[in-house]
């Protein structure tokens, strides 16, 4: 186990260095860079964030990174690596929720399954907030499931509230896993005894909650936020889109291979009638079923609350499961013994395709999910190289999410100008990746059909295209 934790560490520390000077990318720009500014540059005199930049939740993880900027200086590097430690945490928690899952020799194999999706492995080299709800997640799993650590539990769910309200909505869901798995008869006694370790948590949460509320008028969002059209309600048809997107969800980025694997050793199980014969199965399901139903139906009825990365603990969740079918103690004594290391091969190498997988240009796709991210930092500094060189004004170079603003909140240079937000009636130039999903089809295929290429090139399917427009004749000047 030691030994394990080392190789882990040396892994995570040489990725962090790795990635230490890439920008700020997708909602992180958000969640860490303008959060982190705000309180770095106000010097934590106001618990609430801007109407423009607040989420309505806890900002501690923006808190902490200006922190981290106070102590040690605002730099990328500084950014990334302060998410050593829940990376650290992360890797920790699933080497000891391996081990009870299975035989130590197998162990490493979890780390190995969980890193491969696509998603885990992104956010883990970006400075994001769910990598802290992750963190607390497992740490609270392991407290509630093997350890039983009310301690432990009760810091796991605390870190969960002040995460974001996700992060409280998993909190109810270890709450009620715990019940779950309660032996003896529920009593008020037994009932009290679970939710003590809660109580923390939740009068914090819920203080804040209040307290933000008095101060804005609002919970969660407001009409007039940049993120309201998200929270829209949507209509049964668009209920069915969602779910449609969510079935999407589950098998994008390689993620497929591993839901066939699930189906196929459900099959065994269904003709062998073997259900009963793995009471740790049914922990896992009841434990992948609850975090599903107090994480995910309630999105379903919002425009655009269907992200990857807000799929995480459930997604961690089926890995455990397919883990435990794979290598588990109980399996592997049972009527599960067949080929593992062929499927887990497959199932491996179908989650690392998944940071291939780069749709046409018109379908939009989760890209702070994929590693295939990454390919644009590369072709961004080009891009940047190109401008200067040929003296465009940032100002009149039109983009979109993720690109609009000032570079500081991107690569915390101190340059205060930016790219603005597209329109093609009045920008000269327009900057175009397929990164960027905002995007209509509409304006797709006007850039194409009617703007002149001034720069163009692509690195692994990411491409970053500068058009100029031909319409204007102040463009000319």
């Amino acid at each position: 186990m030691k030994k394990q934790g080392i190789i882990f560490s040396i892994i995570a520390v040489a990725a962090t260095f790795l990635v230490r000077n890439n920008p700020f990318f997708w909602d992180t720009v958000q969640l860490a860079s303008k959060h982190g500014h705000f309180f770095y540059e106000t010097n934590f005199s106001s618990l609430i964030l801007p109407e423009n930049i607040d989420s309505g939740h806890l900002p501690t993880f923006g808190m902490y990174i200006a922190a981290c900027w106070k102590f040690f200086g605002k730099t990328l590097a500084v950014s990334h690596f302060s998410m050593l430690p829940f990376l650290l945490v992360i890797g920790f928690y699933l080497l000891k929720i391996g081990r009870f899952l299975t035989d130590e020799k197998y162990v490493p194999w979890l780390l190995i399954l969980c890193f491969a999706d696509p998603v885990l492995a992104s956010q883990s080299i970006l400075v994001s907030p769910d990598m802290m709800l992750l963190c607390f997640f497992l740490m609270g799993l392991h407290a509630v499931w093997i350890k039983h650590s009310k301690w432990v539990l009760m810091i796991a769910v605390i870190g969960l509230g002040m995460s974001s309200m996700r992060g409280m909505m998993v909190a109810v869901g270890l709450f009620v896993f715990s019940l779950f798995l309660i032996e003896e008869k529920l009593s008020a006694k037994v009932f009290f005894q679970k939710v003590g370790p809660f109580i923390p948590g939740g009068l914090i949460a819920m203080a804040f909650l209040f307290y933000h509320w008095q101060q804005t008028g609002w919970i969660g969002y407001h009409p007039n936020s940049p993120w309201a059209p998200s929270y829209e309600r949507v209509d049964f048809k668009g209920f069915v889109k969602n779910i449609a997107v969510f079935g999407w969800r589950m098998l994008d980025f390689g993620r497929v291979f591993a839901c066939l694997a699930l189906l196929f050793f459900a099959k065994r199980l269904f003709e062998k009638n073997s259900f009963k014969q793995f009471p740790l199965m049914w922990q896992l399901l009841i434990l992948a079923a609850v975090i599903f139903l107090l994480t995910i139906p309630t999105q379903l009825f919002y425009k655009g609350l269907l992200a990857h990365r807000y799929f995480l603990p459930f997604f961690i969740s089926l890995h455990f499961l397919l883990f435990y079918f794979l290598f588990g103690k109980e399996a592997k004594r049972g009527t599960l013994k067949l080929s593992f290391k062929i499927i887990f091969s497959i199932v491996l190498a179908g989650l690392l395709s998944g940071n291939l997988w780069v749709y046409p240009k018109k379908i939009s796709q989760g890209w702070d999910s994929t590693l295939a991210h990454v390919h644009w930092f590369g072709l961004q500094k080009e891009v940047e190289e190109f401008i200067k060189a040929n003296s465009i004004a940032p100002k009149d170079v039109g983009t979109a999410f993720p690109n609009i603003g000032s570079r500081k909140l991107y690569e915390l240079n101190g340059v205060g100008e930016g790219f603005v937000e597209k329109d093609l009636g009045t920008n000269c130039f327009i900057l175009y990746s397929n990164i960027m999903n905002d995007f209509s089809d509409d304006e797709i295929d006007e850039l194409e059909a009617h703007w002149e290429v001034l720069f163009k090139k692509e690195k692994m399917g990411v491409c970053a295209i500068i058009y100029k427009n031909p319409q204007l004749l102040i463009c000319e000047n």
